[in-house]
């Protein structure tokens, strides 16, 4: 059941990803014709894409985190015996994990002064841009838990004997 909501958390957010990747290209393709052409640039297409592209990256490396396809330099662990590779592994990630908490603690401190002020272009709240830091940390470590316990599981499971 758990699984099945974070699959569709993570489906959610590649679609999110996609949309938001189209979008922002069509904004900015935009823009130029509207500066280049017509000489007159919409001021909220800068802003918008930007922010935009924010949620995107954040969404992004939440799904990355999900996948396990970080960038990361394995000549050594995987040189290790198993024993050595899951405590390594599980120790990064409740490092990890003690990151998200710091994005969350330090997001959700941050918001209410940040949620005062406007956007110059759209005038939207800038709530919205910052509220991504802490979403996106509890989306991370959430799936961080879920590959400790998966990790932890598949450690310790029995296999039956061939008898």
């Amino acid at each position: 059941m758990v699984k099945r909501i974070l699959d569709a958390i993570e489906k959610a957010l590649k679609v999110i990803c996609t949309v938001f990747m189209a979008v922002i290209v069509a904004i900015l393709f935009y823009a130029v014709v509207m500066r280049y052409i017509f000489h007159q640039p919409p001021g909220w297409s800068i802003e918008l894409s930007r922010y935009m592209f924010l949620w995107m990256v954040m969404f992004s490396v939440i799904v990355v985190t999900r996948e396990q396809s970080h960038i990361q330099i394995t000549f050594i662990l995987d040189h290790l015996p198993d024993r050595a590779k899951f405590v390594w592994l599980n120790i990064l990630r409740i490092l990890m994990i003690g990151f998200c908490l710091i994005m969350i603690h330090q997001g959700l401190a941050i918001y209410p002064i940040v949620s005062e002020a406007s956007s110059p272009a759209l005038g939207i709240s800038m709530g919205w841009l910052y509220l991504s830091v802490p979403v996106g940390g509890t989306l991370m470590g959430i799936y961080i838990l879920e590959s400790i316990v998966a990790s932890v599981i598949d450690r310790f499971k029995v296999v039956p004997s061939k008898e």
